[in-house]
């Protein structure tokens, strides 16, 4: 069997938004949604800014690695999020597919890295049919918990 796909845009397969401002989230010791910037985990908050699978793309700073997130969260503004096209893409493929991709070859900012939704939009990425993109998450998610489980060890350790 061969690998079929076709190109998208990334800008067919997701809606990028914007973060918000920090001060619009208040960092709660209490809170149970996490708080993302470039840099990570932030903190977390009794209100979340979106709650289904996304991909998180940094814009200022940090922009070369991308993360995936399953559960509510807030990003600030330094920290694009995506509303995935399910019909085409599945959120966790998504995110591996742009895990290979340089973004730091992007680079719009002058001191300060920085990306724009513009170029963004304009990526083309190859994917395949949704049935393909199951097969492949089927394999990766086993490497994945994997990964996840020697973390938990050595964090013990």
């Amino acid at each position: 069997m061969s690998l079929e796909f076709d190109y998208y845009s990334l800008g067919d397969l997701v809606k990028i938004k914007y973060g918000k401002n920090q001060k619009k989230v208040q960092d709660d010791e209490n809170g149970q949604y996490p708080i993302f910037g470039t840099g990570g985990l932030m903190g977390y908050s009794m209100k979340y800014l979106y709650d289904k699978p996304s991909v998180l793309i940094g814009r200022k700073g940090s922009i070369e690695k991308v993360r995936y997130i399953e559960e509510p969260f807030w990003t600030v503004d330094t920290l694009f999020y995506t509303e995935v096209n399910e019909k085409i893409v599945i959120p966790k493929f998504l995110y591996y597919v742009m895990s290979l991709i340089d973004l730091s070859r992007y680079n719009e900012g002058t001191s300060i890295p920085s990306l724009r939704t513009e170029t963004l939009n304009r990526l083309d990425l190859p994917i395949p049919d949704l049935g393909y993109q199951n097969r492949v998450l089927s394999v990766l998610s086993k490497i994945d918990e994997k990964i996840e489980i020697n973390e938990r060890i050595n964090n013990n350790l």
